[in-house]
């Protein structure tokens, strides 16, 4: 199973993502964990977490790769790492087609969650497009809020539903509790951003006249670390892309006629409204894939439904995505929850 199933359980639980950003002071009694990412062309992420000592490490598998092969990305422990290795629109990129590839990994979500901490927000980045990316999968990781009711036969009254709200799960992700995980990743305060250098792509650089902080930029993607795997991530990424394309807007039922002009005219608006009117239009298509119909059927969450209207429109990633989901005013990363250090 590529994602076990202990790690699905834990995964809305306040508790567990405190112990995953190093907040708590005594290591968990939690066992070590492998996550494995199919991607597409045969590339795989990997995640070996070690919540006893702790490390974690974000490796890449290329086709041909066994089990436990991997090069290393990036990887992080509480008193030194190298954990910034991905750019938020390639992690937007990979949480989508691993989303087509498995519905049970909706985008954004667990996918999203994991590897943000392997994503730092940089001074460049779309930061609404980011931020909402960051929060909505969060938010998609809560438990289902907890039954309750009257315990004996309530007078008429009080029949209502709204006397008996479901009690608050203490271990449930609340909005306060993903506020302040952001800020972990945000690196802004640190001078973190992103050049693009011929021959390698996108290196991980720092701005010294940014950096409020003082702090020095710790990431294997700096093109003087030869162990980065700078061709294998590229032609991951170039993968996902045309496994994401061909498989939505190259489908068959992303009819050019019916379809794709509603999808479209959702992105031109930044609303969306006509969501409905779009689903039954790919409905009426022969559309049977469990993400894009999923994504697209009340009760919306914005961000899922955003990436599916944009892919099906064959628009810009985050177009539609900064237009319905609110913004979030979240404070700038402090020196204590910094993660550039």
């Amino acid at each position: 199973m590529p994602v076990p199933e202990a790690l699905r359980e834990f995964a809305g639980r306040s508790s567990f993502w405190s112990e995953w950003f190093f907040d708590d002071e005594e290591p968990p009694h939690r066992p070590d964990l492998l996550v494995t990412l199919p991607v597409a062309g045969g590339y795989r992420l990997q995640l070996d977490l070690d919540f006893a000592q702790p490390f974690h490490r974000l490796e890449l598998a290329a086709p041909g790769f066994g089990p436990r092969e991997g090069t290393m990305l990036g990887w992080d422990a509480p008193d030194e790492g190298r954990p910034h290795a991905l750019r938020w629109p390639e992690l937007d990129l990979i949480g989508r087609v691993i989303a087509i590839g498995d519905p049970s990994l909706a985008h954004p979500g667990l996918v999203v969650a994991l590897l943000s901490r392997f994503t730092p927000v940089t001074l460049t980045d779309d930061v609404p497009v980011a931020r909402a990316l960051f929060t909505a999968a969060f938010q998609a990781l809560r438990p289902a809020p907890l039954e309750a009711g009257p315990e004996q036969q309530p007078i008429p009254f009080f029949t209502e539903p709204r006397w008996w709200p479901a009690p608050v799960d203490p271990e449930a992700l609340t909005d306060r509790e993903i506020d302040r995980l952001l800020t972990g990743v945000d690196g802004r305060r640190g001078g973190l951003d992103w050049d693009r250098r011929e021959g390698l792509g996108w290196v991980a650089a720092q701005r010294p006249e940014h950096n409020e902080l003082g702090l020095t930029i710790k990431s294997l993607r700096l093109g003087t670390e030869r162990s980065f795997p700078f061709a294998g991530l590229a032609e991951l990424l170039t993968s996902a892309r045309e496994r994401l394309t061909a498989e939505v807007y190259g489908a068959p039922w992303c009819s050019p006629a019916t379809v794709v002009p509603i999808a479209r005219r959702i992105v031109l608006a930044g609303d969306l409204s006509a969501v409905p009117t779009l689903l039954d239009a790919l409905e009426k298509a022969g559309c049977d894939h469990p993400a894009v119909l999923d994504a697209l059927t009340a009760p919306l969450v914005p961000a899922e439904a955003a990436w599916v209207v944009e892919e099906i429109a064959g628009a810009v990633p985050g177009t539609l995505l900064r237009l319905v989901c609110p913004e979030r005013k979240v404070p700038l990363a402090d020196a204590e929850r910094a993660r550039v250090d």
